[in-house]
């Protein structure tokens, strides 16, 4: 699950052959996000480099029926392309791979995987995903609190008639 550094343009032109540009029956379902921000740590009284990292995750396509886990989950350095190329590699070598939006699939889930299954996250990188599963989990909580409600308008009207009504 864990890589280092890209390796160049080669990984750009393997992503672009392998990239669905619209949702299809048969193509894997993807996302790609930025996890872990450019830094630096003290390690042992030195200053260490800290890259960029992106976390990728596929979701089997939807002719195999819905999902909710994903299918592969990769962490790449220092770029999205990376991430997407090592995620690319767990899947069959004919698999295409819709990338869609934070809304469509559960990053968070796809990040608490890497977080429990990858022995190789070093602190700043957990730090980072750990960041990410949190700040996605208050995300979904702001997303639910404007979005739904028990208000029901005739409900409202009833309540408001009763309330104001004068007693006998």
């Amino acid at each position: 699950m864990t890589a280092g550094r890209d390796d160049g343009g080669d990984a750009d032109d393997r992503i672009a052959r392998r990239l669905a540009p619209r949702l299809s029956p048969s193509a894997f379902v993807g996302l790609c996000v930025h996890v872990v921000r450019t830094g630096v740590r003290v390690e042992g009284g030195s200053r260490v480099a800290i890259p960029d990292h992106y976390l990728a995750a596929a979701w089997l396509p939807p002719a195999s029926g819905p999902s909710r886990w994903p299918e592969a989950v990769a962490i790449g350095s220092p770029t999205a392309s990376h991430a997407i190329d090592l995620l690319l590699r767990q899947l069959p070598s004919d698999a295409m791979l819709f990338l869609a939006g934070r809304d469509d699939v559960d990053g968070a889930l796809a990040a608490e995987i890497l977080l429990e299954a990858d022995r190789n996250l070093d602190a700043s990188q957990r730090e980072g995903v750990a960041a990410f599963v949190a700040a996605e989990r208050r995300r979904t909580k702001d997303a639910i609190a404007s979005r739904y409600t028990d208000r029901d308008a005739g409900f409202e009207r009833f309540r408001a008639r009763v309330l104001s009504a004068t007693p006998r």
